[in-house]
């Protein structure tokens, strides 16, 4: 636990737990990819990936060069591959530290094939389909022709190729079966030209739960490791256990007369005889200053509301109600049972996704089992 009295609980029981859930649901032959982007969305990428992989993960998935590395480095030899594009100078890492790149650009594997070749060995590709996420990724009907302009350049390893969901977690599944035809014609298309995919992969998390024809031979699951759904439209088909519960406790509780006010601006003004307690967490740990007036923290069991605004370090609770509240009582600021992520992102208009991920480096993350 850090000194300044605020940290995140990451349980991992509840991850293994997860995974153990997910792959139950996984089409049979099919790999498993944990996406641990992000740290892990804010988990920590280096223990998540850890049990990840203990738990029988195929691949690991992130999202930029630096998250590659820090794995490596970590000691990790599992398959590792960078979903978003790299830039050129950086081919001779990518390559040296035996890392799958994603590609979708003759130029792009190219500058791959000659770091390489300048270190006698290969580099190992995906190519990255934009069937309809509009982000990256070549034209499907552009596939073939420069899969087959990729997979010739000497030094290089097209081992796989992927695509993205834009709606897989709507109920209307409508678009996400038009990606996923729109996918499968372009591997028809690549393979036609005598290229040998090992691994074709287009499912999520929606997918994984929802779309077990999409698994083919891997599958990528993200925010479900997290014990978090993708949306409240997916199905809650498995058991899943959120793994982050973040926690403070109080550093200091004050009385308060009618008229005080609490935070920058006056925005709160006591109009009775209250407690006001304060928690050392704020807008630079990820507690943004938008959840004023709208969050509420858990103190031994009850709700009570965050009153004024939230400062960069440090933010105050009503505690008036709370019997015997004192310095030192513990607060979940979300992920029990009665105060989700999912509820935190509604304050907001967000997703789960980003509470999680918000979460800044400077909130210890603590590592935790069941009892």
């Amino acid at each position: 636990m850090s000194n300044r009295g605020a940290w995140a609980e990451i349980n991992l029981s509840a991850l293994r737990h997860n995974i153990s859930a997910i792959k139950s649901r996984v089409a049979d032959g099919a790999k498993f990819c944990a996406v641990v982007k992000a740290d892990a969305y804010g988990h920590g990428a280096v223990a998540v990936a850890r049990e990840a992989v203990a738990q029988g993960a195929d691949y690991l998935a992130v999202a930029v060069l630096s998250e590659a590395v820090k794995l490596r480095e970590a000691g990790f030899t599992t398959p590792i591959l960078i979903l978003g594009p790299t830039q050129p100078q950086e081919a001779d890492v990518v390559v040296r530290y035996r890392i799958t790149q994603a590609v979708f650009t003759v130029e792009q594997a190219a500058a791959l094939a000659a770091a390489a070749l300048r270190q006698h060995t290969h580099a190992k590709v995906h190519l990255a389909v934009d069937t309809g996420m509009g982000r990256i990724g070549v034209r499907p009907g552009n596939a073939g022709a420069v899969a087959a302009a990729i997979a010739g350049l000497p030094g290089i390893w097209l081992e796989g190729m992927f695509s993205h969901f834009a709606s897989a977690d709507s109920k209307d599944k409508m678009y996400a079966a038009e990606q996923f035809r729109r996918f499968q014609e372009a591997v028809a298309a690549v393979e036609a030209r005598g290229i040998k995919l090992e691994l074709r992969h287009i499912a999520n998390s929606a997918a994984i739960l929802e779309m077990p024809e999409t698994h083919l031979d891997m599958v990528r699951a993200g925010i479900i490791l997290y014990g978090l759904w993708p949306s409240d439209e997916v199905e809650h088909v498995i058991d899943l256990r959120p793994v982050m519960k973040v926690k403070a406790r109080l550093s200091c509780v004050k009385d308060y007369h009618p008229g005080e006010t609490v935070s920058y601006g006056r925005t709160f003004m006591a109009s009775r005889e209250m407690r006001v307690g304060t928690l050392p967490v704020g807008y630079a740990d990820g507690y943004t200053r938008l959840y004023a007036g709208k969050a509420v923290v858990e103190i031994n069991g009850q709700r009570v509301p965050v009153v004024g605004r939230i400062c960069m370090d440090q933010c105050m609770v009503d505690v008036t109600d709370v019997n015997g509240a004192r310095v030192g009582d513990e607060a979940v600021l979300f992920g029990s049972p009665t105060l989700t992520a999912d509820e935190a992102a509604g304050w907001l208009g967000t997703i789960n996704y980003e509470v999680v991920c918000m979460i800044s480096p400077r909130v210890p993350r603590v590592y935790v089992e069941d009892k």
